[in-house]
């Protein structure tokens, strides 16, 4: 009778442990995404000619080169779906009319082999996948053609970069947007049109940021393009920099910046430059996330749609994991040790009841 009781704990027991572990991996690897998306700001759009941007910055999606481990499948698998789940949410909440990627696409462009760099892409092309949204802005950065702290830049990185991401970028927009791809690495920029920059509201992107540097490219990016706006990465942080006040901005919180481009660069003859963060938990940082501007005549709003840390996730499976590990043992040992007590007492008791002559 108390071994059949025992049966049926044990089977209760396990099949909490299930239920418990299936909702853990619900909550972790599905509810999570709209548990962060909660938290993210809606920006109305006001006019009619109002124009969303979704901004990503340094996903840096995994190579096969720095990283040989036993692991390293699983760990290029869980940053690939991160990202494509992020996206999924980030493409379902804006709307965006525009996708703009801001350099570091992958984290080996600059030294994979043509074999290996068709592979990346097939991944980077699956993950960003949308075919409703064909409107897109590539710009190199040194993990995709290199020029990292001087680094030798060839002819076939940049060729291959344009070739598989920039073919069919946008330079207009509806007639009254204009970006201009700069790169820093290069201290290049393009400006195919420069006679009717003056009709458009112009927009910078470069991997790298421009204002906090100054130098000779800075100031041909100033006279040449005049933008209203530059969105940069490459650092991994979330900054708003004002041009030539020096003044810098850490953005962290969930609200929703304005910015009257015209005022600034009229009246406070002033550069707005908006920096985004990487939206890859594998850089390190605590706060990940995806640029999102929405852009009227020209009025700015701007956020950050913040991101789950992926890395306190998996932690929460290794947490998990020692926690059923360690109720397992205990309960083994409390559930063996009386029946071997009691098993002893029987046999003594049997031993006992024999009727001595």
């Amino acid at each position: 009778m108390i071994m059949a009781s025992l049966r049926v704990v044990n089977r209760l027991v396990c099949r909490g442990f299930i239920v418990l572990t299936l909702l853990l991996m619900f909550f972790n690897e599905v509810l999570i995404y709209y548990v962060a998306q909660s938290s993210w700001n809606p920006i109305d759009c006001k006019l009619e000619n109002c124009t969303r941007l979704l901004l990503i910055a340094d996903p840096q999606i995994l190579g096969t080169s720095y990283d040989r481990s036993s692991h390293s499948p699983l760990a290029r698998y869980d940053l690939d779906r991160y990202l494509q789940k992020s996206f999924e949410r980030a493409v379902s909440f804006t709307q965006p009319h525009i996708i703009v990627f801001l350099g570091d696409l992958l984290d080996e462009g600059n030294i994979a082999t043509a074999q290996e760099y068709k592979q990346y892409v097939r991944r980077f092309k699956r993950i960003y996948h949308n075919k409703r949204l064909m409107n897109r802005v590539h710009v190199p950065g040194d993990n995709d053609i290199g020029g990292d702290n001087g680094d030798y830049i060839s002819n076939s990185n940049q060729r291959r970069f344009e070739n598989e991401f920039m073919s069919e970028d946008l330079f207009d927009y509806d007639n009254h947007l204009r970006f201009f791809k700069i790169n820093r690495m290069l201290l290049d920029f393009s400006n195919p049109d420069k006679d009717h920059n003056a009709d458009r509201l112009r927009i910078g992107v470069s991997h790298a940021p421009l204002l906090i540097g100054g130098g000779p490219l800075l100031r041909a990016v100033i006279s040449d393009l005049d933008p209203h706006i530059i969105f940069s990465g490459h650092w991994h942080e979330s900054r708003i920099f004002i041009y030539p006040s020096t003044k810098v901005i850490n953005f962290y919180e969930n609200a929703v910046r304005h910015f009257d481009l015209k005022a600034l660069k009229e009246q406070e003859h002033s550069y707005l430059e908006i920096m985004v963060p990487t939206c890859s938990y594998r850089m390190g940082k605590s706060k990940i996330g995806m640029g999102y501007a929405v852009l009227e005549n020209y009025n700015l709003s701007y956020t950050v749609l913040w991101q789950p840390n992926r890395f306190i996730l998996l932690f929460t499976y290794v947490f998990w994991g020692l926690f059923v590990l360690c109720c397992a043992i205990v309960y083994k040992m409390m559930t063996r040790c009386p029946f071997r007590v009691a098993k002893r007492q029987t046999l003594y008791s049997r031993v006992s009841n024999i009727p001595q002559f």
